[in-house]
């Protein structure tokens, strides 16, 4: 690793970028922080981020993003375009030199077999692509996350004793975000992948679906908590609060492969690249009733 490696960070005013950035910083690192618009990343520049405004879809603007920098980390949000700017940023990683990349996947279970997922398809060819640049690199493939499945458990619990749940009940091995964002850290700062390792599959320590997520509430809280399966209505009025019908598609997709017991497998890369065990489901939920 560079002594003071220059990184690049895309998504870096989303979930992960906003735990990722600190931790960078915190480890010496130079950070650059791309984003659309410089106000919503005042509080990377507080806390000692380098902030330029680019997309990823505007070529002279990763051209400036990416000058000097050594690293990168990629990671931007499920659209149609998800695979052109992607493939268009490691094209320009490579034509500044950059040294090393770390790109935030899909899960696992999006991506293999092909065909069942479009932001899982579109991963896998964002993958080729950084395999054929020859650029050292590590992917990660996330399984779902706490802070995305689990969104509403702070408000469900503190509104009552019932917890909504996908009608299958299916079982995940929900990760982290907070343990997705250690290990990027590690990857970016560790010891230096090569250009053809394979993907880092990531997930929580154990499989849990919502019985068992309540069996935790109650024992924590004292109080009686259940878990319910969402209304059809209540489905489809989730639905429609998707940001488009590109995205609304793919979370459909996404909770059809869940709900099949896709995301119930569980790894031990957290503990094997961090030394430590993935934060638990019970501390999760703890963190919930707190809230």
């Amino acid at each position: 690793m560079s002594r003071n490696p220059r990184i690049l960070v895309t998504g870096a005013t989303g979930r992960l970028g906003r735990l990722l950035v600190p931790r960078l910083l915190a480890r010496g690192a130079h950070v650059r922080a791309l984003t659309r618009e410089a106000g919503r990343a005042a509080s990377l520049a507080a806390d000692g981020a380098e902030v330029v405004v680019g997309d990823l879809g505007d070529g002279a603007s990763l051209r400036h993003a990416f000058h000097g920098a050594s690293h990168l980390f990629l990671l931007s949000p499920i659209s149609p375009e998800l695979a052109a700017e992607q493939i268009a940023a490691i094209a320009a990683a490579k034509a500044a030199g950059v040294q090393r990349i770390v790109k935030l996947s899909g899960s696992h279970w999006t991506i293999e077999p092909p065909g069942r997922s479009l932001s899982g398809d579109a991963h896998a060819h964002i993958e080729a692509a950084l395999r054929a640049s020859g650029i050292a690199h590590q992917v990660l493939r996330p399984n779902a996350w706490l802070q995305v499945t689990l969104a509403r458990l702070a408000g469900e619990l503190a509104a009552g004793d019932v917890l909504h749940a996908p009608p299958a009940f299916p079982k995940v091995a929900g990760i982290d975000a907070r343990d997705i964002a250690d290990v990027a850290a590690h990857a970016l700062l560790g010891p230096e992948p090569s250009a053809t390792d394979s993907p880092w599959v990531l997930t929580g320590a154990r499989a849990v679906d919502h019985h068992e997520i309540a069996r935790i509430a109650s024992a924590l809280s004292g109080r009686r908590i259940v878990a319910e399966p969402l209304s059809r209505e209540a489905l489809a009025q989730r639905a429609a609060q998707a940001e488009s019908p590109y995205v609304a598609q793919v979370h459909a997709q996404f909770a059809a492969l869940i709900g099949t017991g896709e995301a119930a497998t569980v790894t031990d890369t957290v503990e094997r690249v961090l030394g430590r065990p993935a934060r638990t489901i019970e501390a999760f939920v703890a963190e919930a009733l707190a809230a």
